[in-house]
Formats: structure tokens, C-alpha cells, sequence
């Protein structure tokens, strides 16, 4: 009695084991699942095509074969901000990539050495002495007139570079739920663009957005409450208001879903784009 007593705790502990197991992967391949869509989503809302997803567990993997290391950067930041994500690698990218120089193998070749001269046994002739003519002026050297210097590199009328411009565009602010203030990581991705808005003359719009539900009648006036933090901010720092347009979408252009608490934290947002 004994005996089957033992071996009937075995076979419990071992399907116990293997139930543990199997919740484990069901929720490593769920988290993967959730999150891949409002990876995507989030990477498009930014502005940064080009750039594959993928995930293992809460791990995200970037790669972007024709995206530059600075867009790689901004998709990674983006990524990180959605709810659930642990950390992304990134990958790819052509900015700063080493050019391909040729192996000291390849250049090296190895000289035969040349037939030695032949010895002649009758001795060269004397040279004759020659007067040294007189050059004619057309013969007479005249100095090459110096290069011109190259123009510089134009500046884009806007005072910006593409890139400039698409790390504006994927800058987005989170807000907690009912939050309509900028906290210490909103003013942080700010103060990385202050810098190129000063030194250019573009135009900025700013987008506000709420999730759902939302108590009716608020999600316009809410919305543009986010906004308005982002612009006040930007003036705040030499920003001229009148480059700046504030405008509360309410619960449009959703990045997340709103079924769930992510997805709602993603859709709780302030964007800029370059206008």
C-alpha cells in the first residue's frame, strides 16, 4: 500500500512539473504575440518604415538592413516605451558602416626579379657636350593660376537634414491615465530637440491623444490639453508660439488597443511632425 502510495506522488509531481512548464511557454508566445502588433503600430505612427519586429518573450529584436543607426536608435527608444517591453536589440543599419578595404592578400604580389642586364663589351661612346639652347618665351613656364575652393555644402532652406527632421517626427510623450503634464522622461526627449528647432525655421504640429473609455464630451478637450503641455514646454525654452500648432485628436489614430491596459497606455500620447 505503501508502494503505490509513493508511486501515485510521483506521477502527480511530474504533471504538476510539466502543467508549470507549459504555462510558461503559453505566456512567453502570448507576450510575443501581444506585443508584435503594437510594436509595428508604434514604429508606423513614428514614421519609421523599413524596420522589422520581432520578439522573444518581452525581448525585442530591431533590424533595419536600409534604416540609418540613428533611426535604428529612435525605433528602439520607441519600442522601449511601449508597456510590457523588457529591452531591444537593434541590428543592421548603415550609418557609420566600415567600407570594405582590400586584404593585404588580395594587393600583395610577390616581384620576379628581372633578367640581369646584359654586359656589353664594347664601352659606349663619349657622350657629345651640348650648348644649352635658349628657351623661347613660349617655351618658358608659366605658373598654373591656384585651384578654386569648392563651394560649401549647401544648407536645406529649413536649416534641418532628413534626419533632423525624422528624429522630430518620432518623437512621441507618454502620459499616465488622467495625466496631463509633462514628468522628468517627457522634458528629457524634448531637450533633444529644442537644439534643432532653434537652429531652424520649420513649423511643428502637435498632436494629443486619449485612449478609451474617456468620460464624454472630454476626449477633444483633453486631447489638446496634452498638446498644449508639449508647446508651452518648447516655448518655455525660445521656442516662438507661432511656429507651433496645437491640436487635441481625442481617441483617433489609436496605436495600441484599447482593450487592454498596454494599448491604452500607448494611445495616451503627444506627437510632433514637421510641417
Amino acid at each position: 500500500m505503501a508502494d503505490k502510495h509513493k508511486v501515485g506522488t510521483a506521477i502527480t509531481a511530474v504533471l504538476l512539473g510539466g502543467t508549470v512548464v507549459a504555462g510558461a511557454l503559453v505566456g512567453q508566445n502570448t507576450n510575443a504575440n501581444s506585443l508584435q502588433p503594437k510594436a509595428v503600430a508604434a514604429l508606423q505612427s513614428a514614421g519609421l518604415t523599413g524596420i522589422d519586429v520581432s520578439f522573444k518573450g518581452r525581448e525585442a529584436y530591431l533590424n533595419g538592413q536600409d534604416a540609418t543607426t540613428d533611426q535604428l536608435a529612435q525605433a528602439k527608444q520607441v519600442v522601449e516605451n511601449i508597456y510590457g517591453v523588457r529591452w531591444a536589440k537593434t541590428s543592421g543599419g548603415t550609418s557609420g558602416a566600415t567600407s570594405g578595404t582590400t586584404s593585404p592578400a588580395a594587393t600583395a604580389t610577390t616581384a620576379e626579379p628581372s633578367a640581369p642586364p646584359t654586359e656589353t663589351m664594347t664601352p659606349p661612346p663619349p657622350p657629345t657636350p651640348v650648348e644649352p639652347s635658349t628657351p623661347t618665351p613660349s617655351e618658358t613656364a608659366t605658373p598654373s593660376a591656384p585651384p578654386t575652393p569648392s563651394a560649401p555644402p549647401s544648407t536645406p532652406a529649413s536649416g534641418l537634414t532628413a534626419d533632423q527632421v525624422n528624429q522630430i517626427n518620432s518623437t512621441v510623450i507618454a502620459f499616465g491615465s488622467g495625466v496631463y503634464t509633462l514628468d522628468a522622461t517627457a522634458t528629457q526627449k524634448l531637450d533633444t530637440i529644442v537644439p534643432l528647432l532653434a537652429q531652424s525655421s520649420v513649423n511643428v504640429k502637435i498632436d494629443g491623444y486619449v485612449s478609451l473609455p474617456h468620460p464624454a464630451g472630454r476626449e477633444t478637450t483633453d486631447s489638446q490639453r496634452r498638446a498644449q503641455a508639449v508647446a508651452d514646454y518648447l516655448v518655455s525654452k525660445g521656442i516662438d508660439a507661432s511656429r507651433l500648432t496645437v491640436v487635441g485628436d481625442g481617441s483617433a489614430n489609436p496605436v495600441g488597443d484599447n482593450a487592454t491596459a498596454a494599448g491604452q497606455t500607448a494611445n495616451q500620447r503627444a506627437t510632433l511632425t514637421v510641417s
